[in-house]
């Protein structure tokens, strides 16, 4: 039998994290908990979960700094959890790595949706979770499962299945949503991809939210490009999306 998936919720609210907690509990999931901010890195650093779910307003550390921290040390999916007033604490969080957000109020079901999104995103199957793809998972799992041995363009190397990335001979570390949308670029350079195909590529979703794609392009660019602020390699073509070379 598979490991189950082991969800870390870092929230302060008693009631919203045993709502989640059981909500994921009885999908199978290991579920722990932290109230603070400092409590959350430790349990990241002694349980290694395959999640995190973040709250920004916690009573010790500020979720953003977390999320600074966890970043640093761990490439650890991280989804916040926010207050829909907290806009700028949400794309800061997006900028420092953050996989991916979603708003309060929200419904379990829509949380337990995004999770299962970027779980798959990242390991590529949720065995373990109860979450399992269905009948089509093999035709869904099919472009994961045989990568292109090596993508290179613009003087970047991607070995896709060494999850490795140079560019001019030199590694970079990239977070898993960053891995995703090069890939796309790679395997398209020359071409346009739209920023709905990149959302696709990067979060499996159907929103017109353009910001999430912009931010995380922006990510990438600091790692990637010579001069961050005039890019040579990911070009971006106004009002469709992106080039690569």
């Amino acid at each position: 039998m598979m490991p189950k998936r082991k969800l870390l919720i870092i929230e302060d609210d008693y009631s919203l994290a045993e709502a989640m907690g059981t909500k994921f509990s009885n999908i199978g999931f290991d579920v722990i908990y932290a109230v603070e901010g400092r409590q959350g890195v430790e349990l990241v650093e002694s349980e290694q979960p395959d999640v995190v779910l973040l709250d920004l307003m916690l009573p010790d550390v500020d979720g953003i700094d977390v999320c600074r921290h966890l970043r640093q040390r761990s490439s650890v999916p991280i989804i916040m959890v926010t207050a829909r007033t907290e806009e700028a604490e949400r794309v800061a969080g997006l900028e420092l790595g953050a996989d991916d957000y979603i708003t309060k109020p929200f419904s379990l079901n829509e949380l337990v949706a995004r999770t299962r999104s970027v779980l798959r995103r990242t390991y590529g199957e949720l065995a373990g979770t109860g979450l399992g793809l269905g009948p089509s998972a093999p035709e869904a799992m099919a472009p994961e499962e045989a990568p292109s041995a090596v993508l290179s363009a613009a003087g970047i190397e991607m070995d896709v299945a060494a999850h490795r990335v140079t560019v001019g001979g030199q590694e970079v570390m990239l977070t898993p949503t960053e891995f995703r949308l090069l890939r796309v670029l790679l395997e398209n350079a020359g071409t346009v991809v739209s920023h709905q195909q990149l959302l696709q590529t990067g979060w499996q979703t159907e929103i017109d939210d353009t910001h999430l794609v912009e931010v995380h392009i922006a990510n990438l660019r600091a790692k990637i490009e010579d001069d961050p602020a005039n890019p040579q390699r990911v070009q971006t073509v106004r009002g469709f999306g992106y080039r690569l070379g």
